[in-house]
């Protein structure tokens, strides 16, 4: 029996992570005027977080496998609230910057929360929260956005974040009261930190040479040595983690055949999808003089994702049941399917504010589908010990796969720019819109090729803590 209020504090502290980690994007222009610093200066906001939120995912997951996951996530939370009334209360680029990195932890709430569902739940509800908690990502960012754009029109874009450090002291104080303590086990975590080191140096030089490549150059020499130092790290990195008896990531299991194709697919998904979103952004606030650009006020622009949180909501009953009927591997490029199609129509048809509406619709449902049965595939094949980590490894693969699509488009959106213009022709949104859909066909076929067949949905969060050797066989 599931302790009274459990599933709904945990869907509220996913939220709560999600909501803090998607605000960078929509307030770049705002802050760019208010602290009086370029829109490049300006987009550090998103910058900073997306590289503390990947290095520090892993590192919280495997905490989160030990005993103590309750605490974990409290301190999660308290984190992310300590991050927020930095950048509410510390009135300067530099305060921001600061609140900003402590945030990025939240990217770890939605592997912490899985890791605690998946140890008081089971059945069926087990199935729906893991597909509501996999997809918070989504339906936060969508809740928040036009809620920013309110208090950056009545009040200050600073009063964003004092409200986002009152909601997650909230969720922690809600957590602690709700979330049951549970025995520590008998042999302590062990926790990597040599690796935990090396994977941090390594994916923040990657994530900073990607989301920094189309402002200093793809050719220029800060970005090639970064890139070949994060590359030297990481290697070095798996050579470690093979050879630890008790490592930050288990890449065997990762790569198993059970795991491999899911972990792919979040990959190729983020690079897709978060790219094919980026550009939406980018047209929706473009002001309406130049090429394509909408200009639409903050509050209007933030409406206009709404869709994409109704589509992740209202999807993922769809997505299972299907996958019941037909299998995983069946379901799953469905959802890159319909990101394709989102994009393609967006290439094409953007003017109307409906169809941009569309589009979020369409990549809302995406999300759904593909999201949030990876979490049960997650948690039936992987050992109990390991919930955490595991999760945590694909979350990390859907941030790094968003930073690498958002850098995609961005570079063609760069290529489409006249010299000395600020915004690119026409014919850019038309290109980057159709390679958005083309790296979404691409998932579809990395999840064909690499999802393993004979995974059933209907079998998935039912097996017991002491069956997960039996399912592999």
């Amino acid at each position: 029996m599931a302790p009274r209020g459990l599933v709904p504090v945990l869907i509220f502290d996913a939220l709560c992570g999600a909501s803090v980690a998607g605000l960078g994007t929509p307030l770049i222009p705002e802050v760019a005027r208010v602290e009086r610093v370029s829109l490049e200066a300006a987009t550090w906001v998103l910058t900073v977080t997306l590289i503390v939120g990947a290095t520090v995912t892993p590192i919280v997951s495997r905490l989160g496998d030990g005993g103590h996951r309750r605490r974990v996530l409290v301190a999660a939370l308290a984190t992310i609230a300590f991050g927020s009334l930095v950048a509410a209360g510390w009135h300067s680029f530099l305060g921001m910057l600061v609140g900003r990195a402590w945030q990025g932890i939240g990217y770890a709430l939605v592997p912490l929360t899985i890791a605690v569902a998946s140890e008081h739940l089971r059945g069926e509800q087990l199935r729906r929260t893991l597909g509501i908690l996999s997809v918070s990502t989504a339906i936060g960012v969508g809740l928040a956005n036009p809620l920013i754009g309110v208090f950056v029109k009545y009040l200050d874009y600073r009063a964003a974040f004092l409200f986002t450090g009152l909601i997650t002291v909230t969720a922690a104080l809600l957590t602690l009261r709700t979330v049951p303590r549970v025995a520590a086990p008998s042999e302590p975590l062990g926790l990597d930190v040599a690796g935990a080191l090396l994977l941090a140096s390594s994916l923040a030089c990657v994530l900073l040479a990607i989301s920094r490549g189309v402002t200093w150059g793809w050719l220029s020499a800060p970005v090639a040595l970064l890139l070949l130092a994060g590359l030297v790290l990481l290697s070095a990195w798996a050579q470690l983690e093979l050879r630890d008896a008790q490592p930050l990531i288990d890449l065997r299991l990762a790569s198993s055949p059970d795991l491999l194709g899911v972990n792919l697919t979040a990959f190729c998904t983020g690079v897709g999808l978060f790219g094919g979103m980026a550009l939406v952004y980018r047209v929706v606030q473009a002001p309406a003089a130049a090429p394509g650009g909408l200009g639409q006020p903050m509050v209007v622009a933030g409406l206009l994702v709404l869709p994409m949180s109704v589509g992740s909501l209202t999807s993922p009953p769809i997505a299972r049941s299907l996958a019941r009927r037909f299998g995983v591997r069946a379901i799953l490029p469905l959802g890159s399917a319909v990101e394709a199609v989102g994009f393609v129509i967006f290439a094409f048809a953007r003017d109307e504010l409906w169809q941009i509406c569309l589009v979020a619709f369409l990549a809302g449902i995406g999300i759904g589908i593909a999201y949030s049965i990876m979490p049960a595939v997650i948690v039936a094949r992987t050992p109990p010990e390991r919930t955490s980590s595991a999760a945590g490894l694909n979350t990390v693969l859907r941030v790094v796969g968003g930073a690498v699509g958002a850098a995609a488009i961005a570079s063609v959106l760069a290529a489409f720019t006249p010299a000395r213009q600020a915004f690119p022709t026409e014919g850019g949104y038309v290109a980057a819109a159709l390679l958005a859909a083309a790296l979404c066909l691409a998932a579809m076929v990395v999840s064909v090729v690499f999802v393993r067949n004979g995974i059933e949905l209907a079998r998935l969060a039912e097996l017991p803590d002491n069956a997960y050797n039996e399912s592999l066989r």
